[in-house]
């Protein structure tokens, strides 16, 4: 490589000249990156389909000099032209004689295509060669032109499309088939296309963030358009009615920053800005062919040097129109230049009125001039003067749609027709202070400082009657107007003399005062209708009252003695009253600059004119997003209202709902989109059903978990983990392990509470820990903090496991208390990030790097399933006999045979919509669930945690903080309900804790008073339905007795049968005696003798009691019930148990492994937020749409 220096539009360029060959190959713009480089250019010879990692094209470079070059986009026009938007100079250039050689002999000049366009980072060129035209989107002025290539006169410009734009950016033409496509790139972006007329205008691709480049298929018989997305990490393409989409490449770089892009016969090349690199992929091997990476040189522009396809011809050629020449569905159509307007022949143009079509009008004592309003983006002012008024102009409103200006001169009021240049007086008037324009009603307001009037006239009325709406005011000025909400706005003095500012409505009421204690002599103020904000000068110094508080100006925006001001596309232009002007952008304060309007000696009133302001009635998405509840379309003056992706509209046409899935489905976090989807698991169709879970937006998804009819997830911004039903949008906090990322969440099924990994970001915490969450309580307690970097984890209650893996490159398994921590794989592994368990295997899966394996729990029997070293695994997940993985670089869900290692092709259509799939969870009912035998039933009779054990053990475990009781069962704090029945006693599957349900049984003698279960609740009061005494629970069996008349004495029977003599003077051995004889002395001794035993057997009894009691955990006897039943906790007031993490350190960026794959994004998200402590924070945050913080660039 050869370098030598040189300059660039008059200055010298020094270029360096190889060997002569091809004219082909790659041109890439290089950025200023010091004080000493100024930017430049590098080139690739060779036919770019062919570069290569092995055979390196030949590089040349040429370095500019002297002066900065910020090259945002370039064109080729096939021939020997290359076309340039430089930000610095706002203009578009061409280079005549360029070649891949940069052969300075060869150069011609470079001129000036087009001044005054805006330098944003969104900005683009394409260029129709049939036509020679050259189209621009400019996301400042929010417009896309056009500008004939060849036309001498740089001011033969046209703005083709201005309305329902939204931050237009990406552009590519088509003239072969007559196609002009942009995207518009705000929170809803889109892909729309229309003809190269700028009619038929259609939405041919949604779902997308943020697209900074496109180009349509140099052959023109493919019909395929081409985009970047940086905010999904792709590059992608579809055809030209948005179907056929697919994603071609996505990067595992979060931070993708892609500037510009080209296409060249079978391949798709870029510039990537953060990575300072250009590379090349293969548009049907999905595969990275080329790349160049960049040593100081920050490449961004990017173009392609090969010959231009023409298979049609130029429709414009013969048609002789004046101006512009477009071509379109029925054929050339003719345009004119800004200001001018077509004749009846179509051709030809006339000047629409005296002044530029987009202006700054100013009044310089009696005369009233325009400029053209892009000096704010440093065109040359080129003042134009098209009134003498016989007294000095004080104020000016401008009629924009109707081409007409309202002045105030001396006393009366005039109104001028800048198309036929006539002038009316509309009426007389006080001291003039204030002058503005409603263009909803077509009326003017003005105020007078001398009668302390406000004052309406109705520009419709034949009368030209004037109306006072507001009077006793004092000394009122400076008026400015809000017509799309019926306000006026004005400067006043208070009772105290002290200057305030007033508003009101536009028919006299609603008077308030709107901001007081101002600075001496406040001046200027202005309302900007698209900001909605209202502006004043005040202490030399820009000053504004934002109601919605979401307006924010980094700069200290000092006007010096400016007293004058507008608002016009993000710059305020002010001025003192001399012959110039200070514009000075609201977000840049390096991007300032003062045109001086030559010619003129001082400045009196200043006012904007241009349509796009002052629209009749506001784009109805503007106004409540249209009454959407998601995304509003703009439709001529209509709004149509749409859904995102995996949501439908519901029948009243605003609204969106969701409609979940019941069965066999996996759920995915898309990361790109901050979603959460499921997905079908469904053999057919292979387009399977997507259903979005409405969570609460914006969200920053990572993981992603199903159970019980319900999704829990984390949320990596927030540190939250939050639970959201089915079927609605009811969305609760769990919990917020601050300064964490969740990166894994799993449901131990026998108990409902959630385990989760979670990752430092905040250099006081040395490692990651894995935490459990109470399912109804939400209370936590950590289970394992030693981890390096604890990315996945799965649990295997049945077996009384977990498992995780440590992104250091281990596994690991502990009891699911985090007792007994062992590594299964200690070394070895490249870049483990996901793990999963076979319960009906009882075998564990994990991915590294490119390869899903398998094991034993214990470790053994180690395999590989699966190799696919293209895929890019992320996560897995397993059902059935079959294994599904998600992927960086797929668009579908992987499926895998177990058994035989088969992978499932074409099982599943990719999905274009998806972004990067995140973690994935799978239900189908008929799955093995892995339940212990004892934790799943009454929460293993604990007060709080149950954590299954191996060998169908169990432990009992408390909060973080709180102390586990010598029961080793009940927490501190925790309390229970009256256990004790009279005649009675609970069963021995009853723990008594709050909110869990018991059964009883009585004595002997004793019956139940209820049947069913009995529930203690929160007031530690047992419930069925109503309170219950435990008292009243057994009553007595009632006796029966049998009446008789025999009197009543006892009767001794002998054992002499009946009938038998006996002899003479013998009786019989008992004999009948009175009721109240006496006890014999037998019958005493059988008493005392059943007393003993009743004392052994309480004796026996106690002793028993004792021995159950210290082995209280020893319950393998006990008869469960069937449905578990986990209970909350209640905390004694007077022993308040505090389980949050109060670490608090400073927040850093954490970095990953090298040669991790799958698991990149959080640890490249920077974060910025304060670290919070554990559960601080117990509500939502504030819900809306997802939007992206650009105010480094604004555009």
């Amino acid at each position: 490589m050869d370098t030598r220096w040189g300059t660039l539009g008059g200055v010298v360029l020094l270029l360096t000249e190889l060997c002569t060959a091809q004219n082909t190959g790659l041109v890439v713009s290089d950025l200023p990156s010091s004080s000493w480089y100024n930017g430049g250019m590098t080139t690739f010879e060779g036919y770019i389909n062919q570069f290569s990692k092995n055979q390196k094209p030949q590089e040349h470079t040429m370095a500019f000099r002297f002066y900065d070059f910020e090259i945002m986009s370039m064109e080729w026009d096939g021939n020997n032209t290359l076309y340039f938007m430089e930000g610095l100079s706002k203009a578009i250039f061409k280079l005549e004689y360029f070649n891949i050689w940069m052969n300075h002999s060869l150069f011609g000049w470079v001129y000036e295509v087009h001044g005054g366009i805006s330098y944003t980072i969104s900005s683009r060129i394409a260029f129709d060669h049939v036509s020679r035209n050259m189209y621009w989107t400019d996301a400042l002025y929010n417009w896309i032109a056009v500008q004939p290539v060849d036309a001498n006169d740089n001011s033969v410009y046209k703005v083709l499309i201005s309305e329902q734009l939204s931050t237009p950016g990406a552009i590519a033409v088509d003239p072969n088939n007559g196609y002009l496509f942009w995207s518009n790139n705000e929170a809803t972006a889109f892909i729309e296309r229309s003809d190269l007329s700028g009619k038929n205008r259609q939405i041919i691709v949604r779902n997308l963030l943020w697209v900074p480049d496109m180009k349509c298929d140099p052959d023109p018989t493919q019909r395929t358009l081409y985009w970047a997305d940086n905010y999904r990490n792709t590059l992608e393409s579809s055809d030209y009615n948005g179907g056929n989409r697919k994603v071609i490449y996505r990067s595992r770089n979060i931070n993708l920053f892609i500037t510009n892009i080209v296409v060249y016969r079978n391949v798709i090349c870029a510039t990537e800005y953060d990575d300072e690199l250009v590379f090349c992929v293969g548009i049907e091997t999905n595969q990275e062919t080329w790349r160049n990476e960049f040593t100081w040189e920050v490449p961004w522009g990017l173009t392609a040097l090969t010959d231009k396809t023409t298979t049609s011809t130029n429709p414009c050629q013969n048609e002789g129109c004046e101006h512009i020449c477009t071509n379109s569905a029925s054929g050339a159509v003719c345009h004119c230049k800004e200001g001018y307007t077509l004749n009846p022949d179509n051709k030809s143009c006339n000047a629409s009125h005296s002044a530029h079509g987009k202006a700054i009008i100013f009044s310089s004592q009696n005369l009233l001039c325009s400029l053209d309003a892009r000096i704010i983006t440093y065109l040359t002012p080129n003042v134009s003067c098209f009134l003498t008024w016989d007294k000095t102009i004080t104020h000016i409103a401008v009629a924009a749609n109707d081409s007409k200006v309202i002045f105030a001169a001396g006393d009366e009021i005039v109104l001028y027709d800048l198309v036929t240049n006539q002038n009316m007086s509309l009426a007389s008037t006080g001291n003039v202070s204030g002058l503005v324009y409603s263009w909803i009603g077509d009326d003017i307001f003005w105020s007078e400082s001398d009668t302390g009037k406000i004052k309406v006239m109705s520009l419709n009325s034949d009368t030209k009657t004037d109306y006072t709406i507001f009077t006793r005011l004092s000394s009122p000025r400076d008026l400015a107007i809000d017509p799309h909400n019926n306000k006026l706005y004005w400067i006043s003095f208070d009772a105290n003399s002290m200057l305030q500012i007033e508003s009101g409505n536009l028919i006299g009421g609603q008077r308030a005062t709107k901001q007081t204690h101002l600075y001496s002599n406040p001046s200027g103020l202005f309302y900007d209708v698209k900001l909605n904000i209202l502006f004043w000068i005040s202490n030399k110094r820009l000053t504004y009252l934002s109601e919605n508080n979401k307006f924010h100006t980094p700069t200290a925006h000092l006007l010096g003695p400016d007293t004058m001001l507008l608002i016009y596309n993000d710059y305020s232009i002010s001025t003192k009253g001399n012959n110039s002007f200070r514009v000075y952008n609201l977000y840049h304060e390096d991007d300032v600059n003062y045109p001086i309007v030559r010619g003129i000696q001082e400045i009196t009133a200043i006012s904007i004119m241009d349509p796009t302001l002052q629209p009749k009635e506001e784009n109805k998405c503007d106004v409540s997003n249209g009454g959407c509840e998601q995304i509003c379309v703009p439709s001529g003056s209509d709004a149509v209202c749409e859904c995102g992706f995996g949501f439908v509209l519901q029948g009243d046409k605003h609204n969106c709902t969701t409609r979940a899935l019941v069965d066999n489905f996996a759920v995915a976090v898309d990361f790109n989109h901050g979603m959460i989807y499921q997905i079908s698991l469904n053999d057919n169709p292979p387009l399977k059903a997507v259903s979005a879970l409405d969570i609460p937006q914006p969200a920053d998804p990572l993981a992603a978990v199903y159970y019980n009819n319900s999704v829990f997830w984390s949320d990596y911004m927030d540190d939250q983990i939050l639970k959201t039903k089915l079927n609605s949008n009811i969305t609760e906090i769990v919990y917020s392990p601050a300064n964490y990322i969740v990166y894994s969440l799993a449901v131990d099924h026998s108990t409902g509470n959630i385990y989760y990994t979670g990752y430092p970001y905040t250099w006081t915490i040395a490692y990651s820990r894995i935490g459990v969450v109470h399912y109804k309580s939400h209370r936590h307690k950590t289970i394992l903090n030693r981890i390096d970097k604890a990315y996945s984890l799965a649990l295997h209650p049945a077996k009384g496991y977990v498992f995780w893996i440590d992104g250091e490159g281990s596994v690991g398994r502990a009891n699911m208390d985090g007792t007994d921590p062992l590594l299964l794989v200690a070394y070895g592994m490249i870049a483990p990030n996901s793990i999963t368990i076979d319960y009906t295997d009882n075998k564990v899966y994990y991915i590294d790097n490119d390869r899903i394996n398998s094991m034993n729990v214990d470790g053994t029997n180690r395999k590989t399933l699966h190799v696919n070293s293209l895929a890019g695994f992320a996560h897995l997940a397993i059902s059935g006999d079959y294994v599904y993985a998600t992927a960086t670089h797929k668009q579908e869900i992987i499926k895998i045979n177990k058994a035989s290692s088969v992978v499932m092709v074409g099982w599943m259509t990719p999905v274009a919509e998806f972004g990067r799939l995140e973690t994935i969870s799978v239900y189908r009912q008929t799955d093995v669930r892995s339940v212990h035998p004892k934790c799943s039933v009454n929460n293993g009779l604990c007060s709080t945690f149950c954590f299954p054990l191996p060998n169908s053990r169990r432990s009992c475990g408390c909060p973080d903080g709180v102390t586990l009781l010598d029961d080793q069962r009940t927490c501190s704090g925790v309390q229970i309900c009256k256990m004790a029945i009279l005649h009675g006693r609970f069963t021995s599957t009853c723990s008594g804790y709050v909110n869990s349900s018991c059964d009883y049984e009585c004595n002997t003698g004793y019956e139940k008073a209820l049947s069913g279960k009995l529930t203690c609740n929160e007031h530690l009061n047992w419930m069925q339905q109503k309170s219950v005494d435990p008292n009243t629970l057994c009553k007595a069996i009632p006796t029966t007795l049998v009446a008789t008349t025999q009197p009543t004495t006892t009767t001794a029977t002998s054992s002499i049968p009946s009938g038998t003599k006996l002899p003479p003077g013998i009786k019989p051995a008992a004999q009948t005696q009175d009721a109240g004889a006496g006890v014999s002395s037998g019958t005493f001794a059988a008493v005392i003798i059943v007393i003993i035993l009743i004392f052994i057997v309480i004796i026996v009894g106690i002793v028993y009691f004792m021995y159950r009691r210290r082995n209280a955990n020893m319950f393998s006897h006990a008869k469960f019930v069937n449905s578990p039943n986990v209970p909350d906790i209640s905390v004694n007031n007077d022993a308040p148990v505090d389980d949050r993490y109060t670490s608090i350190g400073d927040i850093h960026q954490p970095t990953t492994g090298p040669g991790q794959a799958g698991m990149e994004n959080p640890l490249y998200k920077v974060r910025n937020e304060t670290p919070d402590k554990d559960n601080a924070t117990n509500t939502m945050s504030e819900q809306g749409f997802k939007s992206v913080d650009m105010t480094t660039y604004k555009y």
